[in-house]
């Protein structure tokens, strides 16, 4: 019996995704918690945690769906060669 594991491949994925978007804003913002309270600082210094977090979220996020459409264009084959332009081709 063949069984079509695209489904399951693409919960997968959107749960991967999630948590690797997620986890280091998660992480870090708790990290930003633990020391504002171990060394009693104030609410600004939960700012740069969140701030590196978001940014850390973003560019997973980024190399996340750049993956993903790589894949995709694998699968369907549209991926078209770009001939790079030369000295003389110019328009």
């Amino acid at each position: 019996m063949k069984y079509d594991f695209k489904f399951l491949s693409l919960i997968l994925w959107v749960t991967q995704f999630g948590l690797s978007v997620l986890f280091p804003l998660c992480a870090l913002m708790l990290l930003g918690v633990w020391l504002q309270q171990k060394f009693d600082w104030s609410m600004l210094s939960l700012l740069p945690f969140a701030l590196l977090g978001l940014l850390i979220s973003i560019s997973t996020a980024k190399s996340c769906i750049r993956s993903l459409r790589r894949d995709a264009e694998e699968v369907s084959g549209e991926k078209q060669k770009v001939k790079p332009i030369s000295f003389n081709e110019h328009k």
